[in-house]
């Protein structure tokens, strides 16, 4: 994991919705863009209130990294989501060095 952006606070009462997805795979590597949303049903209002993004190596039974099928994005929808997700992962690493 990265580190996380907390975007809003979440409040007493509110709803909350953790969306993850994988959005780019390598060998034996697969990165996943996690979002939380805040739902305030007495406002009827949704705000994003944290994202980020982790990795993880997948292991085999003797715990050493193992291959991972390629990341397929077969849809528009999946395929927008995957690039946005890319453009925002390279501008976090470049605002981080």
């Amino acid at each position: 994991m990265d580190h996380v952006d907390f975007i809003s606070p979440i409040e007493l009462g509110d709803i909350v919705t953790i969306t993850g997805y994988v959005f780019d795979t390598g060998r034996t590597r697969m990165d996943i863009k996690v979002d939380v949303q805040a739902e305030r049903p007495t406002a009827d209002e949704t705000d994003e209130a944290a994202t980020s993004f982790f990795s993880f190596v997948a292991l085999d039974a003797s715990e050493a990294p193992t291959p991972v099928p390629a990341l397929r994005c077969p849809t528009e929808a999946q395929r927008e989501l995957r690039d946005i997700a890319l453009e925002q992962r390279q501008k976090r690493r470049q605002n981080l060095a």
